[in-house]
């Protein structure tokens, strides 16, 4: 099994629920004498999450939920890391040294104001929260929100006028069916977590999502209100030009990739998380000059296999035999493949 991190159940300070690659795994490994279990993704930190996936490559040394004996560990382990690996025989080394370097992103005051609303909202709706349906419900919510306004304003716009429109409906609707327990609620908003291959899939799954756990909300305090009003009409009006975070990415590409207004040979791949905020961005680079002539491309879980095909042979061809230069990519699009022939950035 490769990619294995994505068949470990996911995992959040309680018991680890299987997800359907989990249930489908755990349902052939009685039946394989021999298991190797393969990933370059470290695993998401939680205990039961990594130790039920060791339970599933031998229930004889582990079981989810008990810590590992070191030693049976080792028995089992191969962690690998490149800076072990020898060097080639000219005595070069194997691979160049990766060089992690953090771009700084002064934040205007409104940016921080609206970052101060979003907590005190958070703040004010947990606090509220009736009963452990609806602060698991609110704590999703508000994690996802925040997410989305680390990633990009449109992003984060799209979940916030979900979130106000459900509150909306269901409090004109009388709720006929019983809420759901929170041990189910907590399945329903894990299979949410999971990694998609598809993007436009997990948008909708997500809206559905925000939609379900809006619907058991208590009403909007007067005070509550009002924050998502200048919320709202912060992220409408910030949506519409590039924020921070985007105008510090425009000048590190015009200083690597298009100095002086003049392509060079170098290319760069950009990872989003959210689909929403890749669309965001390729319409802002557009916008700035740096999409014209196929020197733009994008890479998304669920695009046409042919498409992607040809993006990718687009990248991995020389700078003198494809024009591209950035490539848009979100995360579902970035597992298994290989775009480095031609950049290192």
């Amino acid at each position: 099994m490769d990619e294995v991190h994505n068949i470990a159940p996911s995992g959040g300070g309680h018991y680890a629920v299987d997800s359907q690659r989990t249930a489908a795994i755990r349902y052939l490994v009685p039946h394989c004498e021999h298991k190797l279990f393969l990933s370059a993704t470290p695993h998401n930190g939680y205990k039961e999450s990594f130790t039920a996936l060791l339970e599933l490559l031998d229930s004889q040394r582990f079981a989810r939920e008990i810590d590992p004996d070191p030693k049976q560990l080792q028995l089992i382990m191969v962690r690998r890391l490149k800076r072990e690996l020898p060097p080639n025989w000219d005595g070069t080394p194997r691979f160049p040294e990766r060089c992690l370097e953090a771009i700084a992103v002064a934040y205007t005051e409104e940016e921080r104001e609206a970052n101060r609303k979003l907590n005190t909202y958070t703040r004010l709706r947990t606090q509220g929260a009736q009963d452990g349906i609806e602060r698991t419900a609110t704590e999703f919510v508000l994690k996802l929100l925040k997410k989305r306004m680390f990633s990009c304003p449109q992003a984060f716009l799209t979940t916030l006028q979900c979130h106000e429109k459900s509150l909306k409906e269901s409090q004109r609707k009388e709720r006929r069916l019983a809420p759901p327990t929170v041990g189910i609620l907590r399945q329903q908003i894990e299979a949410i977590a999971e990694e998609f291959a598809d993007d436009d899939l997990y948008e909708e799954s997500s809206t559905e999502a925000v939609e379900t756990t809006t619907s058991l909300f208590r009403p909007l305090s007067a005070e509550e209100q009002d924050l998502l009003n200048w919320l709202k009409n912060w992220a409408e009006i910030a949506s519409r030009t590039a924020d921070s975070k985007a105008k510090e990415l425009l000048t590190w590409l015009n200083t690597h990739i298009r100095p002086q207004e003049q392509w060079s040979t170098s290319r760069v791949i950009i990872f989003t998380e959210y689909r929403a905020t890749q669309k965001w961005l390729a319409d802002l680079l557009l916008s700035q000059g740096l999409g014209q002539d196929q020197r733009l491309m994008t890479l998304y879980g669920g695009m046409n296999s042919e498409e992607r095909e040809k993006v990718k042979a687009a990248f991995q061809a020389s700078p003198q035999a494809s024009a591209v230069r950035i490539l848009l990519a979100t995360d579902a699009a970035s597992e298994g493949l290989d775009l480095q022939n031609h950049c290192s950035q």
